[in-house]
């Protein structure tokens, strides 16, 4: 009768992985908090440019719907996304994010809310003017929640309207 074996291969990460030294996991957050913190104003100023750049995008919009305006928006404000944390405005990132979630719906169902893209556009103007100020964090969270809710207003709508052309 013969017998089974069972045989582990021995793989070179999980040996390195084992082994002590290199950089303390607290040692490494550290110093790449010190960098990012080195990176801040920069950032800021990218941040303002990008606000700009919406502001202005969404300045020149038509009064109709126009795909190609609206993938304008969408790409300034994707291209955006994950500043704000590094310059310590984290409400703008979560703005951003909700911009675009808005002009996806938008752009499903084909449509303008001008005035829906306007507050997101003027939110966003609003947290990089005052990011050397602490805005403070229940009013953040009222906005941000003000915001999901306009986009949400869409939601349904262009989940019906991709399920029906689907």
């Amino acid at each position: 009768m013969s017998s089974v074996r069972y045989e582990f291969p021995k793989y070179k990460l999980t040996q390195q992985l084992r082994e002590p030294g290199g950089l303390a996991v607290a040692d490494a957050v550290d110093g790449a908090a010190a960098n990012l913190e080195e990176l801040r104003p920069e950032c800021a100023d990218e941040l303002q440019k990008a606000v700009s750049a919406a502001m202005a995008c969404f300045q020149a919009f038509p009064p109709e719907f126009d795909p190609a305006a609206l993938q304008e928006l969408y790409a300034i404000a994707a291209r955006a996304v994950g500043i704000g944390v590094v310059c310590g405005a984290p409400a703008a990132d979560a703005t951003l994010v909700s911009l675009c979630n808005l002009l996806d719906h938008l752009g499903v169902i084909q449509r303008w809310d001008l005035a829906a893209v306007a507050v997101h556009v003027q939110t966003l103007q609003l947290l990089a003017a005052r990011l050397r100020e602490n805005l403070e964090a229940p009013a953040i969270e009222q906005v941000l929640a003000g915001l999901e809710k306009v986009t949400r207003r869409y939601r349904l709508e262009a989940a019906i309207a991709h399920a029906a052309s689907a």
